[in-house]
């Protein structure tokens, strides 16, 4: 059964067919194979999007692209110029930090990519940066948004295991954090090299006058983290709290957009959603299909088989995602990918809430790299640079978030303790 599933599903990639319908193509196949009729595929369709965390997803796509629109991502990416504008590096230095604000409110790596690189990639050619090098920089640090909380493949692989939002969201924090700082150090070595990005003296008044325009801005992730972690709502709340708040602060504090916009926004909202959720329905179908064959069961055991060390079992996993990345975006990847391998990790005491974090940073990756890594397509259309450029560029960047890979993997701790500490549960 699993073979005829990923023969169907590659066949699917190969011809260029939605990998939606690819799915609802191989649902259909495994219920005339199986003999079952087509009205119980409608019935666990629904059951898979028919989850009240995943309104969380469109609210925090909206919240992005309020922020865009309303000013709030500006104010924040002149927030960080004034913290590490001073860093080797510059404007590179900032672009990350931008990265981390903004990643901390919208979840999206692409929506991250394109508002981040569309406001630093101009300005950083103006100092010495190499097209390539900084579209490098203002796409790698989108990877920080889809691991920082909110964050929306925790979301989808917290409602496809059963596993809590909540703490999938604060468990995000450390290794977002570590993220970004393994991306600066490798911007400043970088910069140094190639002599590039002129830095700027710090000055306190700045950073008051950057801090008194973005302030309001700055208090978008303390609703959204601040709340789940002080149990004020879940984090589907959270996500309406913070839409209610963007939009309040870019309609009637910065008075950047009119009512107007909004419809645009809620039709890209729409869309994307659309797309997550016909994913998850037939996802959830395929899930079924393999759990009643027992496929689950029968990879643990031949896993175990194999090893039941935790540390080269979650390597051998990593590994098998980094392809699965190349192959894959991230949104199908982790519905499909996410319910057959977490049996397979809590199997031998791994936390679910950590694999979480771990497989959504490793499929992060996987948006970087080519063929199909669609911030990779993204940042050439903001930078103006071909795909080959692009990728040289990024290698040393590569490397950066393939040792902090490693780091996650030998020491889980890093990822639980936050979560353990402030004992947050719920969705």
């Amino acid at each position: 059964m699993l073979w005829i599933f990923l023969g169907i599903l590659f066949v699917s990639i190969a011809i260029g067919l939605p990998i939606a319908f690819g799915l609802g193509v191989a649902a259909v196949v495994l219920a005339v194979i199986s003999d079952i009729p087509l009205s119980i595929l409608i019935e666990q369709s629904i059951r898979g999007v028919n989850n009240f965390p995943l309104l969380a997803i469109p609210f925090f796509i909206l919240v992005g692209e309020v922020m865009s629109a309303g000013g709030i991502a500006r104010r924040l990416m002149d927030l960080a110029g004034a913290l590490v504008g001073f860093i080797r590096g510059g404007l590179g230095q900032v672009a990350i930090t931008g990265s981390m604000f903004f990643g901390g409110i919208s979840g999206s790596a692409v929506a991250d990519t394109a508002a981040t690189g569309s406001m630093m990639i101009p300005s950083m050619k103006q100092q010495g940066y190499s097209a390539p090098h900084a579209t490098a920089i203002n796409t790698v640090s989108s990877v920080i948004g889809i691991i920082i909380p909110p964050s929306i493949p925790l979301i989808l692989f917290g409602i496809v295991t059963e596993t809590s939002i909540s703490r999938l969201f604060v468990a995000g924090i450390v290794p977002g954090v570590m993220i970004g700082f393994a991306l600066m150090v490798t911007t400043f070595i970088m910069a140094s090299l190639e002599h590039a990005g002129q830095t700027r003296k710090f000055r306190l008044d700045l950073l008051w006058q950057a801090f008194k325009q973005a302030w309001l801005a700055m208090l978008l992730p303390v609703i959204v983290i601040g709340g789940i972690i002080g149990g004020v709502f879940t984090a589907t709340e959270a996500a309406v709290a913070a839409l209610l708040y963007s939009l309040f602060i870019s309609l009637v504090v910065y008075r950047e957009f009119q009512v107007s916009e909004l419809w645009g926004m809620l039709v890209r909202t729409a869309r994307l959603t659309g797309m997550v959720l016909l994913l998850l329905a037939f996802a959830t179908v395929i899930a079924w299909f393999l759990t009643i064959n027992m496929v689950p069961q029968t990879l643990v055991e031949q896993v175990r088989a194999i090893t039941q060390d935790p540390f080269w079992l979650l390597m051998i996993v990593a590994g098998l995602l980094l392809l699965v990345g190349f192959v894959m975006d991230l949104t199908p990847a982790m519905v499909i990918m996410a319910p057959m391998l977490t049996p397979i990790v809590t199997s031998v005491g791994i936390d679910p809430v950590y694999f979480g974090v771990l497989m959504a940073f490793v499929l992060g990756i996987g948006l970087l790299t080519p063929p199909v890594g669609t911030c990779l397509y993204v940042g050439c259309g903001v930078g103006k640079v071909s795909m080959e450029q692009l990728v040289k560029a990024m290698l040393p960047y590569y490397a950066a978030l393939l040792v902090v890979l490693v780091i996650l993997i030998a020491f889980p701790g890093l990822v639980t303790w936050l979560p353990e500490l402030t004992a947050v549960s719920g969705n």
